[in-house]
């Protein structure tokens, strides 16, 4: 099992709320992914750093500390082209340009279905 982790697609979650958290890590899994975990947009900062092979960020955009989901999106784009990045807010609507072209916003709720179907989608895999 630990060979097919390997070989699926890295993806990071990136969310301060532990229950939304823990129920899309599992979505996730359960769709194939080896998905890493952050509770706020430093930590998200320090993984994406830390995972070179990542694949795709999906970041909730309020969350504590100095990193928000708008700038981790920015970020994950400049230094990951090609990762699929899917940000995410019950509160806060993006506005035209904050986010990188290859992004896409849900708000929340949202069906966790549609979040894993725009991740194959932007990772060009369905």
């Amino acid at each position: 099992m630990t060979g097919s982790k390997e070989r699926a697609p890295a993806v990071l979650v990136v969310e301060d709320e532990a229950l939304v958290r823990i129920v899309m890590v599992e979505e996730l899994e359960d769709a194939g992914f080896h998905v890493l975990e952050a509770e706020s947009g430093d930590e998200g900062l320090r993984e994406i750093e830390r995972h070179p092979n990542l694949k795709a960020i999906l970041t909730d955009i309020e969350m504590p500390g100095s990193v928000d989901g708008v700038a981790l999106a920015r970020i994950t784009n400049e230094r990951y082209p090609n990762a699929a990045v899917i940000v995410m807010s019950g509160r806060r609507r993006p506005g035209r340009g904050d986010l990188p072209s290859n992004a896409r916003f849900f708000g929340k709720p949202y069906r966790h279905a549609e979040v894993i179907q725009a991740l194959h989608e932007l990772m060009g895999c369905g």
